[in-house]
């Protein structure tokens, strides 16, 4: 599978920096989300879906993951 590091040529050193600033936008990502419910908490409003999608993003990125895990590698040269 082509990964967009690929399309983009990167070397080692830039893929290792890559991942990283996917780390960190994916950290900035849910604590922006923790303080969505936080908003709706001191506002007295019960954020049920914000909370209900929580175990649902969990359950996708868990099932793609091991689907690609199982899935048999393409030529990616």
């Amino acid at each position: 599978m082509t990964t967009e590091m690929d399309i983009m040529e990167m070397d080692e050193r830039q893929r290792f920096a890559w991942l990283h600033a996917n780390r960190v936008t994916l950290i900035l990502v849910g604590l922006t989300w923790i303080g969505m419910i936080a908003w709706e908490v001191i506002h007295d409003q019960f954020p049920m879906f914000l909370i209900a999608m929580v175990p649902v993003f969990a359950i996708v990125r868990f099932s793609t993951y091991r689907y690609y895990q199982r899935a048999p590698r393409g030529n990616t040269a």
